[in-house]
């Protein structure tokens, strides 16, 4: 995988894209850190199976321009996602990453972001019992990561490498 093979026609293929880069650049070096196949609650589950064993959760949000918005959680509000964002429990808020691309905004690049900062772009300003979107002005307000920075944020994050 090159520094710009960020090549994904939808969200499916953009989580295949993560899910590869996990495998390649963690498991690999790392076998102990890996991401489960199966998902339920969240697009992707990482274990660290260490003598201290962790989980890590993924969300993966793929913006496509003919979609208008970036949506989350089922049409009437509920969900997973939905009540990590409006409860903010603490496991999860340092275990769990979004994970963002859009084919029109920085197209090959990835924003790698916390609940707490994908809460500033809620549209309306909070979740509701409704089809909950993030504002578009995520795509210019926060920090682009290319393949290799966003391996190396994903690697400090599991602690593979210190920051």
């Amino acid at each position: 995988m090159g520094e710009n093979n960020l090549i994904y026609r939808n969200e499916s293929e953009f989580e295949a894209y993560i899910r590869a880069l996990i495998s390649e650049h963690i498991t690999k070096t790392t076998p102990s850190i890996y991401a489960l196949k199966n998902k339920k609650a969240v697009d992707i589950l990482i274990c660290k199976d260490t003598p201290s064993p962790e989980l890590f959760f993924i969300e993966v949000k793929y913006h496509q321009t003919n979609h208008g918005r970036l949506g989350f959680g089922s049409s009437k509000g509920g969900g997973f996602q939905p009540e990590i964002v409006s409860t903010k429990p603490a496991y999860f808020e340092s275990n769990l990453r979004w994970v963002l691309a859009s084919e029109e905004h920085e197209p090959g690049k990835v924003l790698f972001l916390t609940s707490e900062v994908v809460r500033k772009y809620l549209s309306g300003g909070k979740v509701e019992e409704k089809f909950n979107n993030f504002q578009k002005k995520v795509f210019k307000a926060e920090r682009w990561l290319d393949e290799h920075e966003f391996v190396q944020q994903l690697r400090y994050w599991l602690g593979v490498e210190a920051a």
